[in-house]
């Protein structure tokens, strides 16, 4: 007698990898043949392997049905019934590709050959694909002659030596603004310095041969990193294979392999790359790297983003893709990689650099300025940074200062705890970097999603809730006091302020004040220098609003995270779909909960920041501003665009709109309210001069595009390809040429901020409506927004209708014979003569 139970697939991704080997762990414990039929598609697995599992393409909403036969069928039967009922849901997150964005609609409608990838540094670029091979150290040994021990250890030991030669030249030979390359590189010569790392070597010296042994110590020093819980910590194995690739290079007394030579735009391809191969290159002539496997905080990556070189990750079967290519294009905006653009897709990226230039040079003054209203008030914007590297990078973006350091990445970056003066080094450098401006350190914030290997910290149903962040300090204490000593230290090179994560009550603020000033005692007595410090909590648990006032006196500031005072406020864990809607920040009870804290904070005469998803939200920043909010701290690209927009309230009207929200019922009307008070602190004229563009266009979707974009580039949509695709859904419903040379494209969206009539006057006609083959030579497009109740689009749409009847006001309007600046002028005297007179 078999057993069997059906239920609907709810894994959004469907059964891929994880999942599959989810149930494979579960069903490989019982004897009886499992089976797990996909009924939707009529396909069969066998439920105890992960690639047949994985072969029945079960996604999203598929029926499908598991089949138990055996004589422990029942105990099966009921273990996975449990599973599939109370945790497979669970057991899956969705697949993210990390800042990337759906595809905009006119690059789609190129169709372009594409594969998508997960953004690690942002940007775009083309160039020739140029494939980086790896060195297999192990290959190489079994074609070398055998050597004697003796003479692998004289071998190995004159290589380490050349070695850190080779690795203290590089150095020296580094500008000294070249931070991120000078602390890479010191990185290498600590390892390559490292007792463990030439015992390690020697200990193989038995081997074959010396590239025998150096491959051996290789394995045998990445297979405690690539075996770590943490990404950062495998990222760190790719520095130990670039240096006993380096060794063995010296070793041999040549390269290993033809080094590759850029002589044109490059993109470089690569399952990975070390940090010394990407020194290497010429970075005037690489444009963008695709790695297979590398994580936003390998040192590559890093090292990529100060150049300011776009890279894609997560791409597998990468050669085979590119495969006969003779140029790509890296979209590390959308997180594409692109093969064989045509003459669509490359006039895409035309538009989309001249879009970029136009927005920061609308921006670069907000690079230089401080946070100011309108009416003048103050609010700073800070940056979040994960490593001290990214100090130097957020202060050039207009940072004016750090509200956010994340330690923790400096812990997951060690195979064990980093020490006092490696820590003292790392925040030294960022207080350097600062030069008098604020730095805001958070400690050692562990546990939850950030689990740390060597700690061993235990399994728990609910980490959130659990043993992390301060809560875990008492048992470490030894290490927590490493780091507020090296923080110490570090201020006496500039002011420094320590921020606590997780506090939840008085005893662990109190215990907290009292540890930070006995290390400071410590160091005092020790002969060290101590300059100004002061202690701060984040703010993340709800409890803090009624303890803040009675801590007063033992801290300065407070922080609040956004992203885990939500949830923990809301009682719902932002990880889990089925429950996402609770995780809003714009729900207004927890927007009167945050106001009450400010207040608190404020009669308490302590300073506020905020962090997390709401600091960077458009829509929350005139709510923070009402609150009395000192700083913001966001990520540091963000900083300008927050800045400019600022600069265009009013605070008192931000005093109002916070009464307005509060009162409302759910977080959908508190948008809509936010979105009208958007519309009201800046109201340009629905018909401006820099909505009338004259261009070279050959066909209707680029018209759409560049209307669209600059949309963006004036402030008038919140996003243009969200935008152009609403203009577009619009279209499919039927093409918007009038006749007489003219298409009046329109939607009514919320992504549009303002009401907007922009003209386009094009060189040439181009072909509107295909069916009909109707060209157009002149494109009037009006965005509305989906707030706007009083039928603007509708009222203009008819009068432009009517008026286009006219043959003089048709002649007029598509006029050729004069300069551009003349030409504007004449369409914005017809237009406003067409649609206000009448409306007045």
């Amino acid at each position: 007698m078999t057993r069997q139970f059906e239920f609907k697939n709810e894994l959004a991704n469907g059964i891929h990898a994880r999942p599959a080997a989810e149930i494979e762990s579960r069903t490989k414990a019982f004897q009886c043949h499992i089976s797990l039929v996909n009924r939707t598609k009529g396909t069969t697995a066998n439920a105890k392997s992960v690639l047949s599992l994985i072969g029945i393409d079960a996604v999203l909403d598929d029926v499908c049905q598991f089949i138990f036969d055996g004589k422990d069928e029942l105990a099966a039967f009921e273990h996975i019934h449990h599973f599939i009922t109370q945790e497979f849901s669970y057991c899956d997150e969705p697949i993210e590709l990390n800042d990337s964005l759906s595809l905009p609609v006119s690059l789609k409608l190129s169709n372009p050959c594409y594969v998508r990838g997960s953004i690690a540094s942002k940007g775009i670029g083309q160039g020739k694909p140029i494939i980086c091979s790896q060195v297999n150290l192990h290959q190489l040994a079994d074609k070398t002659e055998q050597q004697l021990s003796e003479t692998v250890t004289e071998h190995l030991l004159v290589g380490l030596e050349k070695l850190q030669q080779q690795l203290f030249s590089a150095i020296a030979a580094v500008d000294s603004k070249a931070k991120e390359e000078l602390a890479i590189l010191q990185a290498h010569l600590q390892i390559a310095d490292d007792t463990v790392f030439s015992e390690t070597l020697l200990k193989h010296a038995k081997q074959t041969n010396t590239l025998k042994a150096i491959a051996v110590a290789a394995d045998e020093l990445k297979a405690p990193l690539l075996n770590s819980q943490s990404s950062y910590m495998k990222e760190r194995a790719l520095d130990i294979e670039d240096l006993c690739t380096q060794l063995a290079c010296l070793v041999v007394g040549e390269l290993l392999k033809k080094p590759v030579v850029l002589t044109s735009n490059s993109i470089v391809i690569a399952e990975n790359l070390t940090p010394s191969e990407l020194l290497g290159f010429d970075k005037s002539l690489l444009k963008g790297i695709v790695l297979a496997h590398a994580g936003k905080t390998s040192h590559t990556v890093i090292l990529a983003r100060s150049f300011g070189i776009p890279v894609l990750t997560g791409i597998e079967n990468l050669q085979s893709f590119i495969y006969g290519s003779e140029w790509v294009v890296l979209d590390a905006q959308y997180g594409c990689l692109i093969r064989e653009p045509d003459h669509r897709v490359t006039e895409f990226y035309k538009l989309e650099a001249r879009k970029c230039v136009a927005k920061n040079d609308l921006l670069a003054p907000f690079m230089t300025t401080k946070g100011t209203t309108k009416d003048g008030q103050s609010m700073a914007l800070y940056a979040n940074i994960a490593v001290g590297l990214e100090a130097e990078m957020a202060f050039s973006r207009g940072a004016e200062g750090i509200g956010l350091f994340r330690t923790e990445m400096l812990f997951m970056d060690h195979p064990q705890a980093p020490t006092e003066q490696e820590q003292f080094e790392i925040y030294s450098e960022v207080v350097k970097a600062a030069n008098g401006k604020q730095v805001i350190i958070r400690t050692l914030d562990i546990g939850g999603d950030k689990p740390l290997a060597y700690l061993e910290l235990p399994q728990e149903e609910n980490p959130f809730l659990g043993y992390r962040a301060v809560r875990m300090y008492p048992q470490y204490q030894t290490m927590i006091e490493s780091q507020l000593r090296a923080l110490l230290r570090a201020s006496a090179l500039g002011d420094i302020d320590i921020m606590i994560p997780m506090v939840s009550c008085v005893e662990e603020v109190k215990w907290i004040y009292q540890l930070c000033h006995q290390c400071a005692e410590q160091l005092t007595m020790e002969g060290q220098s101590i300059g100004k410090w002061r202690l701060g909590i984040m703010v993340e648990v709800p409890s803090a609003l009624y303890f803040l006032e009675k801590t007063s006196s033992w801290i300065d500031f407070v922080s609040i995270g956004s992203n885990d005072l939500t949830q923990y406020f809301m009682a719902c864990d932002r990880g889990n779909t089925k429950i996402k809607s609770l995780y809003d920040s714009l729900n207004p009870e927890f927007i009167a909960f945050l106001r009450d804290i400010a207040v608190t904070a404020k009669r308490s005469g302590l300073e506020l920041g905020i962090c997390g998803e709401m600091a960077s939200d458009r829509r929350a920043l005139p709510l923070l501003m009402a609150m009395g909010f000192d700083e913001i701290s966001v990520s540091s690209p963000n900083i300008a665009m927050l800045r400019s927009q600022l600069h265009i309230i009013d605070s008192e009207a931000c005093q109002c709109l916070l009464v307005e929200v509060v009162s409302k019922e759910t977080a959908d009307e508190v948008r809509e309210c936010i979105d009208a008070f958007w519309q009201q602190q800046s109201q340009p004229e629905i018909l401006d001069e820099r909505l009338v563009i004259h261009c070279e266009a050959k066909d209707k979707m680029s018209v759409i595009k560049m209307l669209t974009d600059n949309l963006e580039v004036q402030g008038r949509v919140i996003r243009g390809d969200a935008a152009e695709q609403a203009i577009w859904d619009r279209e499919e419903i039927f093409a918007t040429s009038l006749g007489f040379g003219v298409a009046i494209p329109h939607c009514k969206s919320e992504h549009v901020t303002h009401n907007s009539i922009s003209i386009a006057h094009l060189s040439e006609p181009i072909v509107w409506n295909d069916v009909e083959n109707e060209c157009v030579s002149t494109v009037i497009m009006l965005t509305i927004s989906s707030h706007d109740k009083g039928g603007t689009h509708m009222s203009i749409f008819s009068k432009l209708a009517r008026k286009l009847m006219h043959r003089d006001f048709r002649q007029q309007l598509m006029q050729t014979d004069m300069e551009e600046t003349e030409k504007t002028e004449q369409t914005m005297e017809l237009l406003r003569g067409c649609l206000f007179k009448e409306m007045a």
